[in-house]
C-alpha cells in the first residue's frame, strides 16, 4: 500500500510539472470583460495566487457606498495577503460594479476575521446580497470552523451594474477581506441540464443563482486559481471517498488531452483530465463494486451537478464500460467513452441537476461502477463539480428574499418603479384613448355636417365651364386650379384601397373608357363590388365637367342611378390620379350584359334609351323610325330629340356619348316638346304610347317629406318599375337625395 501511494504522488508531481510547462498556452485563453480584484480596507496592492488585487478606496465608483465604515488590518503570517485587512461596516452599505459584459460572473468572496480589528468579528452576524440573490443570510463565524472562509458564486447578471450589499444584524457588523467580480464565458454554464427522479430536462438555469460547494481535480492535487483559466480552485478528492482504498489514482501527460471545440481549457484545466481515479482493490468478495463520493449538503436546495471524463487509462477503444450514479438514481448507464468521443484522451461532461440524498443524512453522493456486460471492470472519475442552486426565493442561503432582507433594496425600487410606472402608463393611456375617442366623434361630426374638402385640382381639358376657380398668373407658369366642395362626397378612399379593389389597376378589369378616364371593375376589401374611374390628367374632357358629375352624384340618390360610394384624392399621388368609386349594382350588371363597350356608368334611363336603341339598330329601322313621314300623330321634334340622343348613346367611344346631364336635361326638353304638343290632342293620343318599346307606369305620388337616405322605408328605393320622366327629375333634385 506504501509504494502504491508512493508512486501515486510522484506520477503526480511529474504530471504537475508538465501542466506548468504548459499552462501558459491553457490559461491565456481567456480575458474577462470585467475583472474586478479588490483587497477591501487595504492600503496597497495585494498579491495572491499570480493576481492583484487593487484597494476599495482607488475607484469611486467601488467605495462603499450608503453607511460607516472602518478598515482592519493584520500581520499574522499563517494568513494569506488576501485575508490580512477589512472593511467593516456598521449599518447597510454596499459596493457597486460598472459591468461591461452582461451575464454570469464570478462573485467570490474573502472572510476572515482580525483579531485586532477593535470589533468582535468571530461573532459578528451579517447578510450578504446581490441586487437579486440572497448570498449569506445571517452569517456568523461562530458556527464556522475554520480561521477563514472562501465563498464562490455565480451569478447571471442582466443589467450594467452589479449591486453587492452588506447588512449587519441588530447591533452587530458586518464585514469582508477582499472581492472579485469575474465574467465568465457564456458556454461554461448552460441554460438546460437533465434532472433525475424523474429524469426530464430542467431547463431555465440561466436565471438562477449557483454557489459552488464542492470542485475536485479526481486522483490529482489542488489547482488554484493561478493555474486555471477561470481563477478556480480544484481540490483533491481523496477524503471525500467514501472507501479510500476503492480507488487508485491514474494519470497521463497533460499535453496528450485532446480538447475539441465545445470542450476546451475553460471548461477545465487539461490537469483535471489528465488525472483520475479508477478502481482499486476495495478488499471485498464482490470485485463489481462501486467508487463513491459522500458531500453534505443542505437538503432544502437542488444541486448542479457536472461529472468529468476523459479515458486515460484504456489502451484501446471500447473497453471502458461503467455506470454512474447521483444518489440511488442512474444518471447514465453503460457509459462508453471512446464511443462518444470517438477516440481516446478526449474530454467529456455531463450536467445534471438532483436533490439530496432521500435519508435524513443531508448527503449527496457521487457513484462510479463497472457495467455487468463489460469485458473489462473498471470505472473511472476525472473530476467534479457541485453547486447549490438558488431557490424560489432566489436565496443560497435560507429561505428570504432579497427584498425581505434588504431594506430599500434595488430589486424593491425596481418594483416599486414598475407598479408606480405601470400606474402612470395606465393614466396616460386612459387620457389618450380618450383625446382619441374625441377627435373621432368631432371628425365624424364635421364629417357628417360639414363634409370632405376636395384638395384644388390641376385644371386640364377645355372646359369653360368653371365655379369655384382660382386661377394664378400665367406668367408664373402654373396651372390653373379648381377647387372642388361638397356637403358630403362620401367615404375618402386611400390610394391603397383603390389598388387593392382593382388588382393595380388590372386591364383584364377594364370596364370602359369615359370621357375623363378608365372605368375598371373592382371588388372592396369587405366585398362590395365596385366600379372605380381614375382620372386621367391628359384627357380632352375639363374637370368642371368631371366636378359637376361627381357634384350631381353626390347629392342625388335615385335606384336608377349609381350610387357614389366615395372618392381617392392623396396628395402623393402629387393630385394626377383621382378615383372615384361607383356601387357595382345591377345598372353595372345590366349595363354589361347589354353591351361591354357601354360606359359602366350610364345612369337607368340612358341605358333604357341605349337599349332601345340598339333594339331599333339591329332591325335597321332606327333611321325610318325618325322619319317625321313615319311618325303620324306623334310629335317629330319630340322624337327626333329623344332618336338623336338614343344614337349618341350608342357612340363607339365614351368621349363621343353625352354625359349624363346632357342626357337628362335632352329627355327633359323632349319631354316638354311632347307635352305642347299633346296639350292640343287627346289624353290617349299621347305620343310616347306610339313609340315602339318604351313603356312607362303612372307614378305615385312623391312625398317630399321623405328622407332619400333613410333605409327601407325610402321613397326611391321601393320604386317599382320606371316612373314618368318628370317625375325623375322631381327625384333627382331633392337635395336630400345624398
Amino acid at each position: 500500500m506504501v509504494k502504491m501511494k508512493l508512486g501515486k504522488w510522484v506520477s503526480i508531481v511529474l504530471a504537475v510539472v508538465l501542466f506548468e510547462f504548459v499552462c501558459h498556452r491553457s490559461c491565456a485563453a481567456f480575458v474577462p470583460a470585467d475583472n474586478y480584484l479588490i483587497a477591501c480596507g487595504s492600503s496597497q496592492n495585494v498579491t495572491f495566487q499570480g493576481r492583484t488585487f487593487v484597494p476599495d478606496t482607488e475607484q469611486s465608483s467601488l467605495s462603499p457606498k450608503n453607511g460607516n465604515s472602518v478598515v482592519a488590518s493584520s500581520n499574522a503570517s499563517f494568513l494569506s495577503p488576501v485575508y490580512l485587512s477589512a472593511r467593516i461596516f456598521s449599518t447597510v452599505s454596499s459596493y457597486k460594479f460598472e459591468i461591461e459584459q452582461r451575464g454570469r460572473h464570478w462573485v467570490r468572496l474573502y472572510f476572515s476575521p482580525l483579531p485586532k480589528s477593535g470589533q468582535n468579528l468571530n461573532s459578528a452576524r451579517f447578510t450578504v446580497a446581490t441586487d437579486k440573490f440572497v448570498l449569506l443570510n445571517n452569517f456568523t463565524f461562530k458556527n464556522f470552523k475554520g480561521s477563514f472562509m472562501f465563498k464562490e458564486y455565480a451569478i447571471n447578471v442582466t443589467s450594467n451594474t452589479l449591486t453587492l450589499t452588506f447588512l449587519p444584524s441588530n447591533n452587530s457588523v458586518a464585514f469582508v477581506n477582499a472581492i472579485e467580480v469575474v465574467s465568465i464565458p457564456d458556454a461554461i454554464f448552460p441554460d438546460q441540464a437533465l434532472a433525475l427522479n424523474p429524469s426530464a430536462p430542467f431547463s431555465g438555469l440561466t436565471a438562477l443563482g449557483f454557489e459552488t460547494v464542492y470542485r475536485l481535480n479526481m486522483g490529482g492535487p489542488l489547482i488554484t486559481a493561478q493555474n486555471d483559466t477561470l481563477g478556480r480552485t480544484w481540490e483533491n478528492d481523496e477524503k471525500y471517498l467514501l472507501v479510500s482504498s476503492s480507488a487508485v489514482s491514474v494519470s497521463a501527460n497533460p499535453a496528450s488531452i485532446k480538447y475539441t471545440a465545445s470542450i476546451t481549457s475553460e471548461t477545465a484545466p487539461n490537469l483535471v483530465y489528465a488525472t483520475a481515479e479508477a478502481m482499486g482493490n476495495a478488499n471485498v468478495a464482490d470485485v463489481n463494486f462501486n467508487m463513491t463520493w459522500v458531500f453534505s449538503v443542505d437538503r432544502n436546495f437542488r444541486y448542479f451537478v457536472r461529472v468529468h471524463f476523459c479515458d486515460i487509462t484504456s489502451l484501446s477503444m471500447n473497453n471502458l464500460v461503467f455506470n454512474l450514479y447521483i444518489n440511488d438514481d442512474i444518471a447514465i448507464a453503460s457509459i462508453d467513452l471512446s464511443s462518444l468521443t470517438v477516440d481516446l484522451n478526449v474530454p467529456y461532461y455531463k450536467d445534471f441537476v438532483s436533490n439530496a440524498s432521500s435519508d435524513p443524512s443531508d448527503t449527496l453522493t457521487v457513484s462510479v461502477g463497472p457495467d455487468n456486460v463489460a469485458d473489462i471492470t473498471n470505472a473511472t472519475l476525472n473530476g467534479l463539480e457541485v453547486m447549490k442552486i438558488s431557490n424560489e426565493a432566489g436565496s443560497l442561503d435560507g429561505l428570504s428574499s432579497v427584498k425581505i432582507l434588504i431594506p430599500n433594496s434595488p430589486s424593491k425600487k425596481n418594483n416599486v418603479g414598475i407598479i408606480i410606472g405601470s400606474v402612470v402608463g395606465a393614466v396616460v393611456a386612459v387620457v389618450l384613448i380618450g383625446i382619441c375617442y374625441c377627435c373621432l366623434v368631432k371628425r365624424k361630426s364635421k364629417t357628417t355636417h360639414q363634409g370632405h374638402s376636395w384638395l384644388p385640382l390641376p385644371l386640364y381639358g377645355n372646359s369653360q365651364t368653371m365655379t369655384k376657380m382660382s386661377t394664378t398668373s400665367q406668367k408664373s407658369g402654373t396651372a390653373s386650379c379648381i377647387s372642388l366642395a361638397s356637403t358630403n362626397l362620401g367615404r375618402i378612399f386611400m390610394f391603397q384601397e383603390i389598388l387593392d379593389a382593382t388588382n393595380k389597376f388590372d386591364e383584364s378589369l377594364l370596364l370602359g373608357v369615359g370621357g375623363f378616364g378608365r372605368v375598371y371593375n373592382g371588388t372592396l376589401e369587405d366585398g362590395t363590388k365596385v366600379a372605380v374611374k381614375r382620372g386621367n390628367p391628359r384627357s380632352e374632357q375639363g374637370l368642371a365637367e368631371f366636378r359637376t358629375e361627381i357634384e350631381m352624384l353626390s347629392k342625388l340618390r335615385h335606384r336608377h342611378l349609381v350610387s357614389l360610394i366615395g372618392y381617392c384624392d392623396e396628395r402623393r399621388q402629387q393630385l394626377t390620379e383621382k378615383s372615384d368609386v361607383y356601387s357595382f349594382g345591377v345598372v353595372l350588371m345590366e349595363v354589361l350584359c347589354t353591351r361591354p363597350a357601354l360606359n359602366p356608368v350610364l345612369p337607368r334611363e340612358q341605358v333604357n334609351i341605349a337599349e332601345w336603341a340598339m333594339t331599333w339598330q339591329k332591325k335597321g329601322m332606327l333611321d325610318q323610325i325618325m322619319d317625321p313621314n313615319l311618325l303620324g300623330k306623334v310629335n317629330p321634334a319630340s322624337l327626333k330629340k329623344f332618336g338623336e340622343t338614343a344614337e349618341k348613346c350608342l357612340a363607339e367611344y365614351g368621349v363621343d356619348r353625352p354625359s349624363m346631364g346632357d342626357v337628362l336635361w335632352n329627355l327633359e326638353y323632349a319631354l316638354q316638346l311632347e307635352e305642347t304638343s299633346s296639350a292640343l290632342m287627346e289624353p290617349e293620343d299621347n305620343s310616347t304610347n306610339h313609340i315602339p318599346d318604351i313603356q312607362l307606369t303612372p307614378l305615385e305620388p312623391f312625398d317630399n317629406s321623405v328622407s332619400m337616405i333613410d333605409g327601407g322605408n325610402s321613397g326611391t328605393d321601393d320604386d317599382g318599375g320606371d316612373v314618368a320622366t318628370s317625375a325623375v327629375f322631381s327625384q333627382l333634385v331633392n337635395p336630400r337625395g345624398r
